[in-house]
């Protein structure tokens, strides 16, 4: 019988994983869309975002996808019409390779440089006009607080990059 609720705890557990890095990540992006947000709607910071992802974690469990029907539907706060964004994983990716970034970008080129110039969006045909760009605006770039937002800033006031920077 031990095995029987140790199977079954070790199931629970897993199964709530993906809820709990959900929870966790909740004040960085919000709730997103549905019945939470709605409920949630007007109110800031950390509780009232773990709240909307609960909320909305809950309904999911009880009753299903939920969110999917907003997002077809647009209903329970799901605006479609929004730019789906990988801004986590550029922070993540900067954040972690952040001094190769920096070395790649006095040089002008490299792996790291190259990849981060593809989450930008650039593409391919544009790469050089990216890699220039930021070697021209190295001395901003090496000491910034906030790399990303330097290099996206240094997008901004490029014509050829401007559009991956939007």
């Amino acid at each position: 019988m031990n095995k029987i609720k140790t199977a079954c705890l070790a199931v629970v557990l897993t199964s709530a994983l993906p809820l709990v890095s959900n929870v966790a990540y909740a004040e960085e992006n919000g709730a997103g869309c549905g019945v939470g947000k709605v409920v949630m709607e007007g109110k800031s910071g950390k509780d009232a975002h773990v709240s909307a992802a609960f909320i909305n974690m809950a309904i999911h469990a009880v009753v299903g996808p939920i969110q999917l029907f907003g997002m077809t539907s647009g209903t329970v706060g799901c605006d479609v019409t929004q730019t789906v964004s990988n801004d986590r994983e550029k922070e993540r990716f900067v954040a972690s390779n952040q001094d190769s970034l920096i070395t790649e970008i006095a040089q002008g080129n490299g792996a790291h440089l190259t990849s981060l110039a593809s989450l930008m969006g650039v593409s391919a045909e544009d790469h050089s006009a990216f890699f220039t760009a930021l070697q021209m605006n190295y001395d901003e770039i090496a000491v910034s607080t906030d790399v990303l937002a330097s290099v996206h800033s240094i997008m901004q006031s490029e014509p050829r990059l401007a559009g991956y920077a939007s």
